[in-house]
């Protein structure tokens, strides 16, 4: 039964590790103006995310921490995690990482823009060629995001199903 729970949490602990880290990717390409909300939610997710998964891989070992404890905070995390990955789908909806008139206007993506001149110039910092990675980590995001709450969700399963059978 440990070893189900355990084999859950490593996943866990991986599917967070890379919310993180592509949001903080993300957040570090942001050129002109401050870094939008929903990325440092996400990176937020993420973090939040690692913390639980490794409470749970401790709960493991330690048997005061296995229970309730463990199963909010998972809980919690798992509300974090799909709250971020419904926000990113939204604002990527509409967006194809290969199409650059889809992407150069998203706050997600555009790492910020300027206007010169006039109203009607609008310049942001990255190109063409520049979105389409960017484009690609924010997907992913979103979909790690998604992945992390079925994780959760999962971990939260089985510590019901194999609480008590130690």
């Amino acid at each position: 039964m440990q070893f189900i729970t355990a084999g859950l949490r490593v996943f866990q602990l991986i599917f967070t590790i890379i919310v993180l880290a592509l949001s903080v990717k993300l957040a570090k390409g942001q050129e002109v103006g401050s870094v939008p909300a929903e990325t440092g939610y996400a990176a937020f997710t993420g973090g939040f995310g690692i913390l639980a998964a490794i409470v749970g891989i401790a709960a493991l070992f330690v048997d005061s921490l296995d229970g309730l404890v463990t199963m909010v905070l998972d809980g919690v995390s798992g509300l974090a995690l799909l709250a971020g990955g419904i926000v990113y789908a939204v604002r990527l909806r509409g967006t194809s990482c290969s199409d650059y008139y889809t992407t150069w206007d998203n706050v997600l993506l555009n790492g910020g823009c300027i206007k010169l001149n006039s109203e009607d110039f609008v310049r942001c910092a990255y190109t063409k060629g520049q979105l389409k990675p960017r484009c690609t980590s924010a997907t992913a995001d979103a979909a790690f995001m998604f992945l992390g709450f079925v994780m959760c969700v999962a971990v939260v399963g089985a510590s019901f199903v194999f609480r008590g059978r130690r």
